[in-house]
């Protein structure tokens, strides 16, 4: 029998992912799996998710239509983060994938990325709304129609779609993060069971407490415009909210 205190090396996706000793708050050590999530887009959203992850623990693979910004948000993270060598790299390099991109270029990403996302979690942040030449914001999608259910339309099959990290706009997502004495709620839609643990897993990871708002036709309440949107709130809060959804 191996010493109790070994690390034992898990394989998914051919990445090793190690139950490593840290300690908790109370000074006990408990063994927490590390794992790597791939984020494509290093725009203003996409660098404070790569920051909270990483600030939790995650190694993050970077990778955007800019790299030279991917470089310095490396840089500002540290170790954490690595920048892979175009999108499909970056995912093939992790465990998880967090599409931080505008909802116009999402379904081109997505169709690129169509094999390396089978048997991923998926997280899209992405609100349905676009702007024009002259900075006007208009919505991408006709009236009524879920952005969750037309994202889950363009994934392959075998890939675990989670809408999350799109509820807060990206300062209020940074300062609530850790939030003391009660931390704050994020909120996260998705159809798939697996998927809801995944990203609670990643929603925890970033600062927050997990809280379901249900399945993909109620991502409109994530997004600009509803109910739930930029809502800061405690977990009793946001349960009564979404009637424990």
């Amino acid at each position: 029998m191996g010493h109790p205190h070994a690390v034992c090396a898990e394989i998914s996706h051919g990445l090793p992912q190690l139950p490593v000793a840290r300690p908790d708050r109370y000074g006990s050590r408990a063994k927490v799996l590390l794992m790597t999530t791939a984020i494509i887009g290093t725009g203003v959203l996409g660098s404070v998710i790569a920051r909270l992850l990483a600030s939790g623990g995650e190694t993050v693979r970077l990778s955007g239509a800019d790299q030279e910004s991917a470089r310095k948000l490396a840089g500002e993270i540290g170790p954490a983060a690595v920048v892979a060598v175009g999108n499909g790299d970056a995912v093939r390099g992790a465990d998880l994938v967090v599409l931080a991109l505008r909802f116009a270029v999402l379904r081109s990403v997505v169709d690129e990325l169509a094999q390396p996302l089978v048997d991923r979690l998926v997280v899209v942040p992405s609100n349905p709304l676009g702007t024009d030449a002259q900075g006007h914001v208009s919505p991408l999608l006709p009236e009524g129609q879920s952005s969750g259910e037309t994202v889950a339309g363009w994934m392959p099959a075998g890939a675990r779609l989670a809408m999350a990290f799109g509820t807060l706009s990206a300062d209020v997502l940074e300062s609530s993060s850790k939030r003391s004495p009660e931390p704050a709620v994020l909120f996260y839609v998705t159809d798939d069971h697996r998927a809801g643990e995944e990203a609670g897993r990643l929603i925890r990871t970033a600062g927050f407490v997990p809280v379901s708002a249900g399945r993909l036709d109620q991502s409109g309440r994530l997004e600009v415009g509803g109910d739930l949107h930029d809502l800061v709130v405690g977990s009793a809060e946001a349960r009564s909210l979404t009637g424990g959804a």
